[in-house]
Parts: structure tokens; C-alpha cells; sequence
């Protein structure tokens, strides 16, 4: 139903050429009435064109039927007529040619979040929490040490191979004790071996970041003197 009003208002647009051509035609000037002849033919396309859909071919025939009826017809010099055909080429065009629908770019999806490298020694350190109260200085200590590394994640190469050993030895001897075991003399030396252990790591991944951060801080005071900042 639209698209044929949408051909019917060119009918309308072409209604007032018909006395100009039957004028024309009677005094018998020829320039003026080929110009009609033409543009009434060039609408008649555009109207035909438009009823099969090719919108934009139709738009740039009534650029042309306007543009020659402005400079045949009409007398207005050429440079006017390119004017007026298209300014009739965007009104169509505008008028006729459905604007492509806006393409939303989807958004894209977020990054996955960073492997957590402490999770599965911290689900073994918890399942600790209930060993034997003999080990429990080592399992304090090596929680401790998974804090530090929680915050600083760069040491967890070094630390790594370190707590894997801790905890597996953790487990065997808890697991031993659990079914009934005696300790033996030295497992409260061991044990504080292992916390000593966990607690002197710890501190050596705090010297390291601190001994950094000097660093950093003297790159800077130096950078700055070097400018004329300071």
C-alpha cells in the first residue's frame, strides 16, 4: 500500500507538465516541448522502476527527467538544471530508498579471568586444616607463604616445586598418623624445619619486592634530577 501512494505522488509530480506540453506543442516550439517528451518518459521509467522495487535507479531517473525538464522546458541554464535534477535525485532518493537497517555490533565478550595458580595447593593446604596438631605449625607457615604469594604472584615459580614438596609430605604424615601411627622423635624437628622453611621463603619474596621497589624509587629520583625536576 505505501510503495503504490509512493508511485501515485509521482503521478501527481508529472500532472502539471501536461498543460505545458499541450502549450508547447500548439506554438510549436521544439526545444521546450522535446525537454517535456524526455522528462515525462524518464518519470514514466522511474515510476515503472519504483513498482519493481529498484528504488534507486528510480531516484536518479527523476534526477534526470527534472534536470532536462529545468534546462529544455524551462530555459534555465545548465549549471541551474544540474542543480535542480539533483536536488530531485536526493528528495526521491530520500523519499524512496528505505535506510539499511543499523548494524549493532555485538559486544565483545569479556576476557576470562586469569588462571588461579594457588587454587589447587590452597584446596589441599584447607584440607590440611584438620591434621594432626603436631603439623599444624608447618600448615600455618605454608599459609602464610600462599598469602604472601596471592600478592605476589611473580614468585610463584620459585615457590612452587617448594610448597608441592611441603604439602605432599604434609599429607603422607597426616595420613600415616590417621591410621595410627606413632610420630617418631623427629617429626617435631621436621616440622619445624618445614615451617621455618615456609616462613624464611616468605620473607626472601618480601626482601625481593622491597629491594625492587628501591630500585624503582632511585630509577625515578634519578630521572628526575636528570630533567631538572628535582
Amino acid at each position: 500500500m505505501l510503495r503504490q501512494f509512493r508511485g501515485a505522488m509521482l503521478v501527481l509530480v508529472a500532472l502539471p507538465l501536461a498543460p505545458a506540453l499541450l502549450v508547447n506543442l500548439i506554438s510549436g516550439q521544439q526545444r521546450p516541448l522535446l525537454g517535456l517528451l524526455l522528462g515525462l518518459g524518464l518519470l514514466g521509467l522511474a515510476l515503472h522502476r519504483l513498482r519493481r522495487g529498484k528504488t534507486a535507479r528510480a531516484a536518479l531517473m527523476v534526477g534526470a527527467a527534472t534536470g532536462v525538464i529545468a534546462g529544455m522546458a524551462a530555459g534555465i541554464p545548465p549549471l541551474g538544471a544540474v542543480v535542480f535534477g539533483a536536488m530531485a535525485f536526493f528528495g526521491a532518493k530520500l523519499l524512496y530508498v528505505a535506510a539499511p537497517p543499523a548494524v549493532v555490533e555485538p559486544a565483545a565478550p569479556a576476557p576470562p579471568p586469569p588462571p588461579d595458580l594457588l587454587e589447587v595447593p590452597r584446596a589441599r593446604l584447607a584440607a590440611l586444616a584438620a591434621a594432626d596438631a603436631q603439623l599444624r605449625p608447618a600448615v600455618a607457615a605454608l599459609r602464610a607463604l600462599m598469602a604472601e604469594l596471592a600478592l605476589r604472584p611473580s614468585g610463584l615459580g620459585e615457590a612452587r616445586r617448594f610448597m608441592n614438596l611441603q604439602l605432599e609430605g604434609l599429607e603422607r604424615i597426616d595420613d600415616t598418623l590417621g591410621r595410627g601411627a606413632e610420630p617418631p622423635p623427629g617429626l617435631g624437628l621436621l616440622v619445624e624445619d618445614m615451617a621455618r622453611g615456609s616462613l624464611q621463603l616468605r620473607d626472601r619474596l618480601r626482601a625481593a619486592e622491597t629491594e625492587a621497589l628501591e630500585i624503582q624509587v632511585k630509577v625515578l629520583a634519578d630521572r628526575l634530577r636528570e630533567e631538572g625536576y628535582a
